[in-house]
């Protein structure tokens, strides 16, 4: 008697995860060639880019709903002529005069257990101010009204501090808290600006512009990633730490800062044989150890699995049928994890024995179902 076995074959390789995945701090380009946009938030203000044209009330009318507020914000940025602003100035429109209006978050995946306030977290959930979620070993990913994607990693939990959208701007308003785990964020990724995002550990504040970010919190402090875009770092006395693209920071328990590092590079991943099970690649310079990670796309959103190895080696128990998408990147001395190497697979159906071992032909490879 024969049952269907799961094997896999790799049929396709890319260098690199697309760019992802943390107080409430903004990164400025340099220079009047940024692409003029809402930056998002730097402590109790939202900040802006002047462009050509923008007058102090037109901006209070589009984020304050108030043109009267154009005074307020000539204060503020101490404007000595309110008719002329200098293009790519960095205005700050205090938080507090930006009407905000409700929102939600929608569970676009989930994979395995993950709970809201204790109760099982189902595809098509909507979140709000105030939810707790708990992965346990399973994972989700959430999507915010801006398209922003978050991926929680198993064994995290977060709770939504905040959830609101500035009213009439299309700009939302995301905190979240991030006791334990990790966080993998893409934030507005249709690039019309962010209005606040921020992931808080237990000692440290998060804030971006539009980006792809990653943090991770445990008991030994915090791990903040950067594959694109900008952002910045408080700890609790104010001290603050920008982090570039492709850069990453550690802190320790107490928010005290450990280090900044380019990330290491992408694994070279060597070629996996049809039906093979073990990945290998080459050791990465300054590499502890290594996390590999298995997922239903090639953004990485739909985690199935996240594991760490100190080998530059790592079996892949893979179930199911159709494409999976392997990452594989480098971890520092200072816990940073680096940039992805992927691999995309493509599981088949097997053939095995009564006794659930596969069976094999003359040459003894696996005999594979639907192969070429």
């Amino acid at each position: 008697m024969t049952t269907s076995l799961p094997l896999f074959t790799a049929f396709s390789r890319a260098p690199s995860r697309l760019p992802l995945l943390g107080a409430g701090l903004a990164l400025l380009l340099a220079g009047a060639a940024a692409q003029a946009r809402p930056l998002g938030a730097q402590g109790d203000d939202f900040l802006y880019r002047v462009e050509p044209g923008d007058t102090l009330e037109a901006l209070a009318r589009r984020y304050t709903r108030d043109p009267d507020n154009w005074r307020a914000l000539q204060n503020v940025n101490r404007i000595a002529d309110p008719h002329q602003l200098p293009v790519a100035k960095v205005l700050r429109i205090p938080l507090a005069l930006i009407p905000r209006l409700p929102a939600r978050a929608t569970v676009t995946y989930i994979h395995g257990s993950v709970t809201r306030d204790g109760k099982a977290l189902r595809v098509g959930d909507t979140l709000e101010t105030g939810d707790v979620l708990r992965s346990g070993r399973g994972s989700a990913t959430l999507s915010l009204e801006d398209h922003s994607l978050l991926t929680i990693a198993p064994d995290s939990e977060v709770r939504i501090r905040n959830l609101q959208t500035f009213d009439g701007a299309g700009l939302t308003d995301t905190v979240l808290d991030l006791p334990r785990g990790s966080v993998e964020s893409s934030v507005a990724p249709d690039d019309t600006g962010v209005g606040r995002f921020e992931i808080r550990t237990p000692a440290t504040v998060t804030g971006v512009r539009g980006t792809q970010l990653r943090v991770h919190t445990g008991g030994s402090g915090s791990r903040h990633e950067v594959l694109h875009g900008e952002a910045a770092i408080r700890n609790p006395d104010q001290a603050e730490q920008r982090l570039a693209q492709a850069h990453g920071a550690a802190y320790d328990a107490t928010g005290a800062l450990l280090g900044v590092q380019t990330l290491l590079p992408a694994p070279t991943l060597r070629p996996l044989a049809p039906g093979a099970s073990l990945l290998t690649w080459a050791p990465v310079p300054g590499a502890a150890s290594y996390r590999v990670q298995v997922a239903l796309d090639d953004g990485g959103t739909r985690l199935e699995s996240s594991r760490l190895t100190a080998q530059s080696s790592a079996a892949l128990a893979m179930t199911g049928t159709g494409l999976r998408y392997v990452f594989v990147r480098a971890i520092d001395a200072l816990g940073i994890e680096g940039s992805d190497a992927m691999l995309s697979i493509r599981l088949l159906p097997g053939l095995a024995s009564s006794d659930g071992s596969a069976v094999l032909d003359g040459s003894g490879a696996p005999i594979r179902v639907g192969g070429d």
